[in-house]
């Protein structure tokens, strides 16, 4: 009886490892994952630096986050890899690409203007939120 007992944990054991190393390549880091780790990064030493009131540091930051949003524009998702570029999810992904874009300039326009900077800020956390909920693959 106890190496039945014994013989089941093991089983068990290897099959849920063996699920996973399946999920951990399913959902393998990408291009665009890395672009995003990075904007979020420069996304909050931005935040740093206007707490601070770093005018060159804010500019630096926003800087990283203006050419790693144009890079991930040019990827597609995990969640849509195999469609075609001009299908509509990915077209849509663009767009809210486009949108974040605009939201920077807004940024960068408001140099240190901190009645436009907080509410550009705002739009921005809440259009990534967004647009992960919408375009972010569910690797759970």
């Amino acid at each position: 009886m106890r190496k039945l007992i014994f013989a089941a944990s093991v089983s068990l054991m290897l099959l849920t490892s063996t699920e996973t190393f399946a999920h951990a390549a399913h959902c393998e880091d990408s291009e665009l994952g890395d672009l995003m780790k990075s904007m979020k990064q420069e996304l909050k030493d931005y935040v740093s630096s206007f707490k601070q009131s770093d005018q060159a540091a804010m500019q630096q930051h926003l800087n990283g986050l203006l050419n790693d949003s144009k890079q991930a524009k040019k990827l597609i998702p995990m969640k849509y890899e195999g469609q075609s570029v001009a299908s509509v999810d990915i077209q849509r992904y663009q767009e809210g690409m486009d949108e974040l874009l605009e939201l920077l300039q807004q940024l960068q326009e408001a140099g240190g203007d901190a009645s436009v900077i907080k509410p550009a800020l705002a739009q921005i956390k809440q259009h990534s939120k967004d647009g992960h909920k919408a375009f972010r693959k569910d690797c759970d």
